[in-house]
């Protein structure tokens, strides 16, 4: 007969991600709690990285958008989506994924606008350790660094591409 599987509550998990993103040098920036999402927003680096659970939900997302400044650069990126274009979509889509990560793009009036780079932990179940915690926020930081020198080096240099978090998360001066 299969037994349940033991997990951490809430407030267990919650205690532990604080405890260790201490241990790996990572600044909370600002924790939410709502009715759907409870979570953490993080700075790795200059980096914001999202950590966010769904409640009901025994995994949380480890997340780095990024965004492109509205502009000439939005209409050259969407260009290579609108004409199919094979040899870009390829290589950025080599550019931020691994075996490690996924990607997905960001849409706003049916335009790409940028790419979030994402992979799961497991923080409820027992065995989740401090590595598995910091493998997940290095790999999409070190994807995500690849995919942003990929876009400046086929839209240009000067654009600020980077992180971009919610406004209400403290941005350095």
């Amino acid at each position: 007969m299969d037994e349940p599987i033991q997990k951490r509550t809430e407030q267990e998990v919650g205690d532990l991600l604080r405890q260790y993103l201490r241990e790996i040098d990572v600044t909370i920036a600002k924790e939410f709690n709502d009715k759907d999402f409870w979570g953490f927003w993080v700075k790795f680096g200059d980096f914001p990285i999202l950590l966010e659970n769904q409640r009901g939900k025994t995994f949380f997302l480890v997340a780095f958008q990024i965004t492109l400044p509205e502009g000439p650069d939005v209409e050259e990126l969407n260009g290579y989506y609108n004409r199919s274009d094979a040899k870009f979509l390829y290589e950025l889509t080599k550019a931020f994924t691994s075996p490690l990560t996924s990607f997905s793009r960001i849409l706003d009036s049916g335009r790409v606008v940028g790419f979030t780079v994402s992979r799961y932990i497991y923080p409820f179940y027992f065995d989740f350790s401090v590595k598995d915690l910091d493998r997940a926020i290095q790999a999409i930081v070190s994807q995500g660094a690849i995919g942003i020198a990929f876009i400046k080096a086929y839209l240009g240099e000067e654009e600020q591409i980077g992180g971009t978090p919610p406004a209400s998360v403290p941005q350095d001066k």
